[in-house]
């Protein structure tokens, strides 16, 4: 049975080297991170995936083939939209995001997507409760997945290497465009079935 967790290889390694150089050389910048008003054991940026072309085509392409594969996103769903806010966040060893969640407490969420920045070799994947799987982390590979309490989900800990990750969601367009309505957005509408600025 498909457990809707959906993975697809979407960074090169430079480009993963980037991102991690990029949370590297700002860490003073980053803030720890917080699952509603519990902290986490991160450092995390915000960024805006519109400032860097190929990620933006990495996250695109990824979730074209997450429709291709579950075609009634395109016909039977509400229109949504790939949010423009990312968090780029990083992990020390034996740090890891411990708590089990969902993305989406009735908000406008209605998937969440991750991408691993770094290959693993003991532990730091992600731990999804109901599917009784764990995605392990390869640098490159992007997830998608429900972001409702289908899948809650928790972090693996990493006893022996730091863990770098992109994450963000993709939203309820109507709900999202009322929150940010001036923000750049990819968009992937039940009108056109194609992802689009």
């Amino acid at each position: 049975m498909d457990n809707f967790i959906f993975k697809n290889s979407c960074l090169s390694a430079d480009l993963c080297q980037y991102y991690i150089d990029l949370i590297d050389i700002n860490a003073d910048k980053a803030e720890q991170g917080n699952i509603g008003d519990e902290p986490m054991d991160d450092i995390e940026i915000g960024i805006n995936i519109y400032q860097y072309p190929d990620l933006r085509k990495g996250i695109s392409d990824t979730f074209q083939k997450y429709v291709d594969r579950y075609p009634l996103l395109k016909t039977n769903f509400v229109p949504w939209v790939v949010d423009g806010r990312a968090q780029l966040m990083r992990y020390e060893p034996n740090n890891y995001c411990h708590k089990i969640h969902c993305e989406s407490s009735g908000d406008e969420r209605v998937f969440a997507w991750m991408i691993y920045l770094n290959t693993i070799k003991n532990g730091g994947g992600t731990e999804f409760i109901y599917q009784n799987t764990t995605a392990q982390p390869i640098a490159g590979d992007m997830y998608v997945w429900a972001a409702g309490w289908t899948h809650f989900h928790r972090g693996v800990v990493a006893p022996d290497e730091r863990k770098y990750i992109i994450t963000g969601w993709a939203s309820n367009f109507e709900e999202y465009q009322k929150k940010h309505p001036t923000e750049l957005r990819l968009s992937l509408s039940s009108a056109n079935h194609k992802i689009s600025t």
